[in-house]
């Protein structure tokens, strides 16, 4: 079978919803975009679909950085918050254990994320990395108390973090979108008014 897009000079790539290419495995910081990023996140299912509603990773993406900035953190480790998820733009959202399966899978993963670091201007230490799997546990939490059906096989989750008080309502694709490009553009501000202040 003819893989129609594929180049040799980078190897496979994909076209955007900007109209670019995104090359997988030579991803390059010039070639991320963040409205390319919101519209796929947005037309993208959390859970592989398995949700009782359609629920969106850019809306579990702006539901962790939102508790963050409410509990205190600053925006620089809030927008990392809001883009940790951002490499699912071009790899798709692949459960955890499929990840295991494909074993150089998390290694292209990692590249992409590293790209869009770059671009954003997102320094992910190890700390920082702590503070957002943290807020992506207790969205785990929430999410499965509401948006996910109960468990009725006799396979258990592991240790679970309290969900947020808060409950999540699902959005609809365009209500994703449009909240994750204004919580990038707040955020940026938050960021630029403190570097003005200092």
């Amino acid at each position: 079978m003819t893989n129609h897009q594929h180049t040799d000079a980078r190897g496979p790539w994909m076209q955007t919803y900007g109209g670019g290419a995104f090359y997988l495995y030579d991803p390059q910081p010039a070639e991320v975009n963040v409205e390319d990023i919101a519209h796929a996140l947005s037309l993208t299912c959390r859970y592989s679909g398995h949700t009782r509603e359609f629920y969106l990773v850019a809306h579990h993406a702006c539901l962790v950085a939102k508790w963050m900035e409410e509990d205190g953190y600053d925006p620089v480790e809030c927008y990392a918050a809001l883009h940790h998820d951002s490499a699912e733009a071009y790899t798709g959202d692949i459960t955890p254990q499929l990840k295991d399966i494909l074993g150089t899978f998390r290694s292209l993963e990692h590249d992409v994320e590293v790209a869009i670091d770059i671009y954003f201007g997102i320094k992910r230490e190890d700390e920082l990395r702590d503070y957002i799997k943290r807020y992506d546990l207790i969205a785990l939490a929430t999410e499965r108390r509401d948006l996910l059906s109960p468990n009725f096989t006799d396979e258990k989750w592991g240790a679970m973090s309290d969900p947020r008080k808060e409950r999540i309502k699902a959005l609809k694709p365009y209500e994703a979108e449009g909240l994750f490009l204004a919580k990038n553009a707040q955020i940026i501000e938050e960021i630029n008014n403190e570097r003005d202040r200092s």
